[in-house]
């Protein structure tokens, strides 16, 4: 039997988005239950776990993986990050968790716990060491400058940094700027494929934004459940943007590859394809005629995130997938 979501339970998930787009969702300690946090981990922490699913595939596809053995999640919420990652890279015995909410540390450790026995689960103040994995999710848009600089000077130790936010043009500059406040200590791994400084800072890209887009997974389509939610909530289950930024003490990625921005956009018999490379972000148009397989990647939602492209007068004529040197 499907169970539906409640007239309580439906207040209580527009009240968060109603606080998340408003920005004041780090005002105070709102969780008021363990099932209330349940209720966030079952819906809007699990669409961030998508996102986070598409991070970890991206670095797996550019040959990217942890080199770490221990992990702290800076405001880890119901620990959605964590989660994706200890499944991802099972090599990590520790774990440690920081959050404002004591609510939402007990959940995420209990959960963390259960699901990860063999992983040692501490929380506390936050510290890194030369061998710790940064992770940082949806809380850009919650903290004013001082409380950043104070994250900032927290990576500054870590060893590596994984930080994933939302995909709108606010919460993505800002993840920029979190990008060159790094920069002279970390190489970006991904989406970058440079160590320059970032091509959306130029004036005539001021409209854009480095953001992504996340695939669901397809078994949502068919669940009651989560039609329920997305009728209710009024959220598009299909549209899953994301911005991210990976970085690491590792040597940059092999000069000449782009990373596509967004996604393409179609026209008859081409598409413009926004696109980032070390001299800087342009928009290059793809001709069916020109790179037919390419083009058919593209349409089919298949064209990989990092290639190294064939140019032929602006126009992109071929190319092939990169990936990064970790050593």
């Amino acid at each position: 039997m499907i169970k539906h979501f409640s007239p309580h339970d439906l207040g209580t998930l527009r009240a968060i988005r109603e606080r998340f787009l408003a920005g004041t969702a780090g005002s105070a300690d709102y969780w008021q239950s363990p099932e209330h946090l349940a209720l966030y981990d079952s819906t809007y922490a699990e669409r961030i776990g998508w996102k986070w699913d598409a991070v970890l595939d991206e670095l797996r596809r550019r040959g990217w993986q942890s080199r770490c053995t221990r992990v702290l999640d800076w405001g880890c919420g119901t620990g959605i990050a964590h989660r994706r990652v200890l499944t991802t890279w099972p090599q990590f015995p520790m774990l440690a968790l920081h959050d404002r909410s004591p609510h939402a540390r007990m959940f995420a450790a209990e959960k963390a716990r259960r699901e990860f026995p063999e992983v040692d689960v501490t929380w506390g103040a936050p510290s890194v060491t030369s061998d710790t994995l940064l992770l940082v999710s949806h809380v850009i848009n919650e903290l004013p400058e001082a409380e950043l600089a104070r994250l900032l000077e927290l990576a500054r130790a870590a060893r590596e940094v994984i930080w994933v936010e939302a995909g709108t043009h606010v919460d993505s500059r800002r993840l920029i700027e979190v990008r060159e406040r790094l920069r002279d200590v970390y190489t970006p791994v991904a989406p970058c494929t440079h160590t320059a400084r970032c091509g959306m800072l130029t004036a005539e890209n001021a409209a854009h934004w480095c953001h992504h887009f996340a695939r669901p997974p397809s078994a949502i389509f068919q669940d009651a459940r989560w039609a329920e939610f997305a009728k209710e909530i009024g959220i598009d289950l299909r549209s899953v943007p994301y911005s991210f930024l990976v970085l690491a003490r590792t040597p940059a990625m092999e000069a000449g590859f782009s990373r596509v921005i967004g996604e393409p956009r179609e026209a008859k018999g081409h598409a413009k394809v926004l696109s980032c490379q070390a001299e800087g972000v342009a928009e290059f148009v793809l001709q069916k005629r020109d790179a037919p397989n390419l083009f058919k990647a593209m349409r089919k939602g298949s064209l990989g995130p990092v290639y190294r492209w064939e140019m032929e007068g602006g126009k992109i004529v071929g190319g092939e997938p990169g990936t990064v040197v970790d050593s």
